[in-house]
């Protein structure tokens, strides 16, 4: 009796680790994060996603019993003052049949971009992390959180 419990255990745990090592090699998403000055004292923070084949990201708008939204959190410092909220391009409104509801997204490439004051001229650097979910047709990845570090040059 004990083997059996011994080998069930085992086996269990296997299909865990290999769960788990699984989902560590699927990334359907890929950010790249970047700075657009405006001028000397405004800018924008660009957060492009890549989004692989057949995946899709849910837009900041999303609510509802659906998917989560992507949701973007920024440290801030007295480097720096928001303005307003993160932008994004429209999003494809559809229904979800693993939701059972309409949901907003983004498939291929999407760019949000936010827009900062600067408080002074030095350089600096923008913290922060990206969470959003990956689905395609058939399954959802568990949300995944991406830090940034977006390099601010000093002005002229």
């Amino acid at each position: 009796m004990a083997a059996k419990h011994f080998i069930a255990t085992f086996l269990f745990i296997c299909t865990l680790v290999s769960v788990k090592v699984y989902a560590q090699t699927i990334q359907p998403v890929k950010w790249e994060f970047s700075y657009n000055p405006i001028d000397e004292t405004k800018g924008e923070l660009i957060l492009k996603a890549n989004i692989g084949m057949d995946w899709h990201i849910y837009s900041q708008l999303q609510s509802g019993d659906g998917p989560l939204p992507t949701i973007f959190r920024f440290e801030l410092t007295p480097d720096y003052d928001l303005v307003d909220k993160v932008i994004e391009p429209t999003p494809v409104t559809e229904f979800s049949s693993i939701f059972s509801t309409d949901v907003m997204m983004f498939s291929n490439e999407v760019v949000f971009k936010q827009k900062i004051k600067r408080a002074n001229k030095n350089a600096f650097t923008i913290m922060g992390h990206v969470e959003c979910m990956a689905c395609n047709n058939t399954q959802c990845l568990p949300p995944k959180e991406y830090k940034f570090n977006i390099q601010i040059p000093s002005a002229n």
